[in-house]
C-alpha cells in the first residue's frame, strides 16, 4: 500500500473518531424520559377527587393506584367528576411512570361501564 493511501485511511479514521467524540456528550446530557409502560385494564375500585387519584383492581387481584391531573384525557364519562360518581366499571389507564418514585400518572383513562 502506498504512503498516500495509508495517510488517507488514517485521516478518515481520525475524522470518524473526532465525530464520535464530538457527539457523545450530546447523547449523554439528555434527560431520561418518563417510562411509558403498557396500559393497565381492570375494575375501577375508587376515585378520590380531592387527591386526584384512582385505584384499579387488575385481573390478579392487585390494586394499582394512579394520579391524574387536568391534562388527563378521560373518555366514556364526562370528566374526572364523572369518574367519582361511578359505582363500578372497567377502565383502561394509559400512564407514565416516574423512574425514581415509581409514581403512576394517568395520561388517558377510558371508562367502559359494566353491562
Amino acid at each position: 500500500m502506498r504512503a498516500t493511501q495509508r495517510a488517507v485511511i488514517v485521516f478518515a479514521g481520525l475524522a470518524v473518531l473526532a465525530l464520535l467524540v464530538g457527539i457523545a456528550p450530546t447523547f449523554a446530557s439528555q434527560e431520561p424520559q418518563p417510562r411509558q409502560p403498557q396500559p393497565i385494564q381492570g375494575d375501577l375500585v375508587r376515585v378520590d377527587t380531592d387527591a386526584k387519584a384512582l385505584t384499579v383492581k387488575v385481573a390478579d387481584g392487585t390494586e394499582v393506584q394512579f394520579q391524574y391531573n387536568d391534562s388527563t384525557e378521560i373518555s366514556g364519562t364526562t370528566d374526572a367528576a364523572g369518574l367519582a360518581t361511578m359505582k363500578e366499571g372497567r377502565v383502561t389507564v394509559h400512564f407514565t411512570e416516574d423512574a425514581t418514585t415509581k409514581a403512576k400518572l394517568a395520561t388517558r383513562i377510558i371508562v367502559e361501564p359494566r353491562k
